[in-house]
């Protein structure tokens, strides 16, 4: 039986998924997700905000009981640099040794001063030629040294680093049956970024870091209302939502302007709609650029994914079928009482988290 905990580290919570695994079987063990700090933590200085991870994590470890100190950790946005190329047909062996040199066009700093790694994803045939299909992941080194260093602060060791559109894609993949010749996208929406991931016949060809999340909402509301951060944050979570047509209330009264989930809505709707319109381009720059056959469905989490409508309001702008990603779909829990409004509350913050520990174990 093999044991891993996932930690996905954001710009505003923190959570870890415990599972394990016998038979091909994934368990659900624990989970835990908290807040960092009050503010988003990028405003804070480097120590700041190593004090304040580290506390988050320990708090974690704590209250859900993790003996486990091994962990599997995700990076996204600037932190990283993906790319997707096409090299001529080569082995996994003869790639391992020629990767650097390869790499080296496609890296904008000296190939010295990072971690390197690839996948390959498939072969090709183009002009007669048969090529491999790689996903290349650079970090730099001292971002890597400086996550070594956060959590041996806080107790724990690295055993792996991932990307945040590679540990959603081992949780798609876990739990939803893969259907051929079907294209579907995940969209993860967190406090600073949204991943996006489009996923062909159970590869990701796509994957894209959107600057836009759940901070940039909560500026809004915090402008409209002239809150502060926390407080804004706290009415987006308890009043926030998206008033879409459709809806029973709009149909039995006219809301006023005066009514505070109306000017909620009307402070964000400049946000969301820039959001979806970088999603479209994603889309449509992936289904030209590629030649792929068009996204069929839209799989959403992320914490900002709990607000109210966002699906209706996405699958209404993109015109395409959305739904929520389950992190524990076909991971079995075996104490559902004790789980089960933990999962309704928690779960759309938890694919990543998920993901890396399904990763770790395989």
């Amino acid at each position: 039986m093999a044991y891993a905990i996932g930690l996905d580290i954001g710009s505003y919570t923190v959570k870890m998924t415990l599972l394990k695994e016998k038979g091909g079987r994934f368990t659900l063990v624990n989970f835990a997700v908290t807040d960092i700090g009050e503010e988003p933590i990028d405003t804070l200085d480097p120590a700041q905000k190593t004090a304040l991870i580290q506390a988050a994590v320990k708090k974690l470890v704590v209250e859900a009981g993790f003996k486990t100190k091994d962990v599997a950790i995700s990076l996204s946005g600037d932190q990283i640099i993906v790319r997707y190329i096409k090299l001529a047909y080569m082995t996994r062996e003869e790639l391992k040794g020629v990767i650097r040199f390869e790499a080296e066009q496609y890296i904008p700093f000296s190939i010295d001063q990072v971690v390197l790694d690839f996948h390959i994803l498939g072969e090709v045939t183009e002009e007669g030629q048969k090529k491999i299909e790689v996903l290349l992941v650079a970090i730099k080194e001292e971002v890597v040294n400086q996550y070594i260093q956060l959590l041996q602060g806080a107790g724990l060791n690295i055993a792996l680093i991932d990307i945040d559109s590679m540990a959603l894609h081992n949780s798609l993949e876990v739990n939803y049956e893969k259907k051929d010749g079907e294209t579907v996208a995940i969209i993860n929406i967190g406090a600073k970024f949204s991943n996006l991931n489009i996923v062909e016949d159970g590869v990701t060809r796509f994957s894209r870091d959107i600057p836009i999340g759940g901070i940039n909402l909560t500026n809004d509301i915090s402008k409209e209302f002239n809150l502060g951060f926390a407080e804004a944050e706290k009415l987006k979570r308890e009043q926030g939502g998206i008033i879409i047509e459709s809806e029973n209330v709009i149909l039995t009264r006219i809301p006023s302007k005066e009514d505070k989930r109306v000017r909620i809505y009307s402070s964000i709707s400049t946000t969301l709609g820039k959001l979806v319109m970088e999603i479209r381009r994603a889309f449509d720059f992936y289904e030209s650029s590629s030649k792929k056959r068009s996204i069929s469905k839209v799989y959403i989490c992320g914490g900002t994914s709990k607000l109210q409508n966002i699906d209706k309001f996405v699958a209404e702008r993109l015109k395409i079928p959305v739904e929520p990603l389950n992190p524990f779909n076909k991971i079995e829990i075996t104490d559902v009482a004790a789980f089960d409004e933990k999962v309704k509350q928690y779960g759309p913050f938890l694919p990543v988290s998920t993901g890396l520990a399904v990763r770790k174990i395989k």
